[in-house]
């Protein structure tokens, strides 16, 4: 049996529409995603104290000192080698903002006592009375 050609037509273009949508929910997905990352990678382990019920903490301005000596304010990274007028002005402007400013420092359980000891100094420079250095509860 003699098998007729067909005459087909090849498809010369190719339907992107559920590429392109796929790629969109993707880039949603990272654009909504991205802020709790960045957030979840600075990395300190507290200090440990026993709990004492009696005291509660405020909290008005964090900073955050990582083991290897950089200071994060507002999730704004500083080098106190190199941006302490920067960092400065920052931590200034924001005690501004509050009547009896508070800061409290997240210092990494290995960080040098240095970086600790100059964001205290800095704090009392811009006017600030009340440092609380941050601790985790044993158990």
């Amino acid at each position: 049996m003699k098998r007729r050609e067909r005459h087909s037509r090849l498809m010369a273009d190719i339907n992107i529409a559920p590429f392109t949508d796929v790629i969109l929910v993707l880039l949603i997905i990272f654009m909504v995603t991205t802020p709790f990352i960045y957030r979840s990678s600075i990395k300190i382990a507290l200090p440990q104290v026993s709990y004492n019920e009696g005291s509660t903490q405020t909290k008005d301005i964090d900073i955050n000192i990582t083991a290897s000596g950089d200071v994060y304010l507002e999730n704004q990274r500083y080098n106190l080698r190199f941006d302490k007028n920067l960092f400065k002005f920052k931590l200034q402007s924001l005690a501004g903002k509050q009547r009896d400013p508070a800061i409290i420092i997240n210092g990494d359980r290995s960080v040098k006592y240095d970086f600790v000891v100059r964001v205290m100094d800095i704090a009392s420079r811009v006017g600030i009375k009340h440092l609380i250095l941050a601790t985790e509860v044993k158990r």
